[in-house]
């Protein structure tokens, strides 16, 4: 798995980059690495960037992604850069309640720190 995930300390936020190819495992993987990073932490907010991201494996990877961020009691999630049919695709996922996250999605990181900060007020 080429993609990233980490704890912004300075921000209480994970990021995660999905670079290229995105598979049902990177999805189970990356579902363990988000209940670690949050233990202990203040607020459960992610941002995951798609600017570098490839085509996801199939249906059941994003069903399995949602699951992982419902898993981890993500309360909000702003992805960054994602092209217009992704946009389409998570926006009917929402609409379905897939999702359970408060989301949103913007066109650069600055803007997804400013959503999530403003999401704590």
């Amino acid at each position: 798995m080429e993609h990233k995930i980490w704890y912004d300390d300075q921000h209480n936020i994970l990021i995660q980059e999905v670079i290229g190819f995105y598979s049902t495992e990177d999805a189970l993987n990356a579902g363990k690495l988000y209940k670690n990073a949050f233990e202990g932490k203040p607020f459960r907010h992610i941002i995951v960037d798609l600017s570098q991201a490839g085509k996801m494996e199939n249906r059941e990877t994003r069903s399995i992604t949602n699951k992982m961020l419902d898993e981890a009691g993500i309360s909000d999630v702003v992805f960054v850069g994602a092209n217009s049919a992704t946009r389409m695709i998570a926006k009917v996922l929402m609409k379905l309640g897939t999702l359970k996250a408060n989301s949103n999605f913007v066109k650069t990181r600055a803007d997804a720190v400013n959503w999530l900060k403003d999401r704590r007020k």
